[in-house]
């Protein structure tokens, strides 16, 4: 993989940030009439940008991928962490969950929880992630919930 570069989005990027939302989300084979009634929940506003910690990964000058924290310290969410399609699989993933791991810490969180896709959820889980539980987002649909405590060195 070529150079990846780590950096705070801009509010400007929200359309961007949204398009690789949903390219990502539907990368999963999900169908299109689901992802239709999701697009408010697979967007990302400039306010959003603005006033959160949002981190996106640069290859080649192109986002690739993302992550949002939210919440306040002690205890923060994870609130998105998507991929380009096309990285899937190569480490960016890895790369950004490493990046968000120690940018909580930095800011003082000790706790970040996360609801995943249950097709990410392996992922997470291999990344140090335990699953407390599950939660209905929609009929019929039950996300894992899953939480990492982050060490203070």
């Amino acid at each position: 993989m070529n150079k990846i570069i780590l950096r705070t989005a801009e509010p400007d990027e929200a359309g961007v940030l949204t398009a690789l939302t949903r390219r990502s989300k539907g990368h999963w084979g999900y169908p299109q009439a689901m992802l239709d009634r999701m697009a408010e929940m697979l967007s990302v506003s400039s306010a959003t940008i603005r006033d959160g910690h949002v981190v996106v990964a640069e290859r080649d000058g192109a986002v690739a991928g993302y992550y949002q924290i939210t919440g306040e310290p002690p205890h923060g969410e994870l609130a998105d962490l998507f991929l380009e399609p096309e990285v899937i699989g190569t480490g960016l993933g890895r790369t950004l969950w490493e990046h968000a791991v120690a940018s909580a810490r930095s800011a003082g969180f000790h706790t970040l929880t996360l609801e995943s896709d249950p097709h990410a959820e392996g992922f997470y889980l291999r990344m140090g992630a335990e699953r407390i539980g599950e939660r209905e987002v929609a009929p019929g649909r039950v996300l894992p919930v899953l939480k990492v405590a982050i060490h203070t060195t």
